[in-house]
């Protein structure tokens, strides 16, 4: 049977540093930071149990290296799928936030797969129900296309979509950061086995 992973990005960088985002190039687009590296590197332990087939990723760099050791040790292509992307609010973005371009996140992350096409790409400004209706839809495309055991890192919202894109009735999950979603596959349709886990974080 298989399992679809949902995780939220780790500590940002801006958080630890409430100065970064003056000095910053690209101040919507924060790396982790140095705690939340740490944690992205207890992720990728985690998941040496946990053998995956596909590994997909927000766009954002938070969300790429939260990944990345998970990537790194599965030796598994990083996908970068825009509909997992974060929820592009007006108050938070007053015009639309600018990453980190593609061949620079390509040359830090060698396992950047460089033929994906993302699915799904939303429109800006966003409202919160349509964030979360995106990260549902886009969910489940890729479950549907995508044989095997995925792994999916985004945001608060789009956690919360593609959890719903999967599991019917809506299920109440915790989201906080570095949050783990498991999803097991059944005879008769999709089980939600952990609805939030950080335990991991603090062993």
């Amino acid at each position: 049977m298989r399992t679809i992973w949902i995780v939220r990005h780790m500590h940002r960088q801006d958080t630890g540093n409430p100065h970064w985002r003056t000095q910053a190039t690209y101040p919507d687009d924060p790396d982790l930071s140095p705690q939340g590296h740490e944690q992205a590197q207890r992720l990728g332990q985690f998941f040496e149990n946990h053998p995956l087939d596909h590994i997909f990723s927000s766009p954002f760099l938070r969300a790429i290296s939260t990944a990345w050791p998970v990537a790194q040790r599965q030796q598994l292509p990083i996908k970068l799928e825009n509909g997992l992307g974060e929820f592009l609010n007006i108050e938070t973005f007053p015009t639309p936030p600018q990453r980190h371009d593609r061949t620079t996140i390509a040359q830090r992350f060698p396992l950047i797969d460089p033929d994906y096409q993302s699915r799904l790409t939303p429109v800006f400004p966003e409202e919160d129900l349509a964030a979360i209706a995106r990260a549902s839809q886009v969910a489940a495309q890729l479950v549907q296309e995508f044989p095997g055991n995925l792994l999916m890192v985004g945001h608060g919202a789009s956690v919360w979509g593609a959890t719903w894109g999967i599991v019917p009735d809506h299920p109440e999950i915790q989201c906080d950061l570095g949050a783990i979603i498991e999803i097991r596959q059944t005879p008769t349709g999709w089980e939600l086995l952990r609805a939030g886990d950080t335990s991991y974080l603090r062993n």
